[in-house]
């Protein structure tokens, strides 16, 4: 009986990965850039990260990104190499830390809203980088709100310019950031009015990048739950047979106790001229008389 509950705990121990996505957790990014769009679509941070996975990197891979307890996620999604477009089919969850994904695919994207401190008109708040990851190469932009008078941030950026969307962008120099190792912004703008930059666009939009589809989606989550259900349902399934097959052997290999000895062997024969049980060892019935 022990070797059965042994056996089942040695399949749990090896097969529970499964469910945490066993693929193997990534170590390396090759490049990831980082966009800080303040005042965009809420009042809030919309923090948008952009990766992409060494060219030798074993796919699916899972990807383990830190998220701040204060941010509330908007996105999780792979980006399709073969058309661009983000898709958010990909298998995610909360982490230690972060947050959890594995994607089939090099280029993925991840977003969340951070919010920010108010002091009447102006506007504070710091973006902290700090991960188990390596980058290859990690670029930071800060989107100057439509309605900020002045943005200033520590450090100083390198470049300030506009772009093709009609935005003010703040860059800071490309760089590598070994993992362990943080790389910290700190933010401050006033705002004149409190339109946000999202509403001065146009309809039609210009060409800006645009937040992805939100990680609370019922097609994620739909999918999440359907992928997970097939998980746990092989691991039942097996965990089922292996218990179906360590029962029979272990019932097979019992030793047969004396009384089912006896009871196996008792009543083995019959008179044949009246019924009556007999022994083997009987020369004649010793109810009827008759020579057996």
């Amino acid at each position: 009986m022990k070797n059965k509950y042994y056996l089942l705990l040695f399949l749990i121990t090896i097969m529970l990965p499964a469910t945490g996505y066993a693929q193997g957790r990534t170590t390396a990014i090759d490049t990831l850039v980082v966009d800080l769009w303040p005042d965009y679509d809420r009042a809030s941070v919309l923090v948008l990260l952009t990766g992409k996975l060494s060219a030798d990197t074993k796919l699916p891979a899972t990807v383990i990104f830190p998220v701040p307890e204060t941010a509330r996620l908007n996105a999780v999604a792979r980006i399709d190499s073969s058309d661009g477009v983000m898709k958010d089919d990909i298998l995610s969850g909360p982490a230690p830390g972060g947050f959890r994904f594995t994607t089939p695919d090099l280029h993925f994207r991840v977003e969340y809203y951070l919010p920010y401190a108010v002091n009447s008109n102006r506007r504070t708040f710091n973006f902290t980088w700090l991960a188990d990851l390596s980058v290859n190469s990690f670029q930071l932009k800060v989107q100057q709100p439509i309605s900020a008078s002045s943005l200033a941030a520590e450090p100083a950026a390198v470049d300030v310019s506009k772009g093709q969307d009609g935005f003010t962008y703040h860059a800071f120099p490309v760089k590598a950031v070994p993992a362990g190792q943080s790389f910290a912004v700190d933010v401050d703008y006033t705002m004149t009015t409190a339109q946000l930059s999202a509403a001065s666009l146009a309809p039609s939009g210009t060409g800006a990048q645009k937040p992805g589809i939100p990680a609370t989606s019922n097609t994620a989550s739909g999918n999440n739950r359907i992928i997970a259900a097939v998980i746990v349902g092989s691991i039942i399934l097996v965990m089922v047979f292996v218990w179906q097959i360590a029962t029979r052997r272990t019932a097979s290999n019992r030793p047969i106790t004396q009384d089912a000895k006896d009871k196996k062997q008792s009543h083995a024969k019959f008179c044949r001229n009246c019924g009556d049980p007999i022994d083997k060892d009987d020369g004649f019935c010793r109810k009827c008389g008759t020579d057996l």
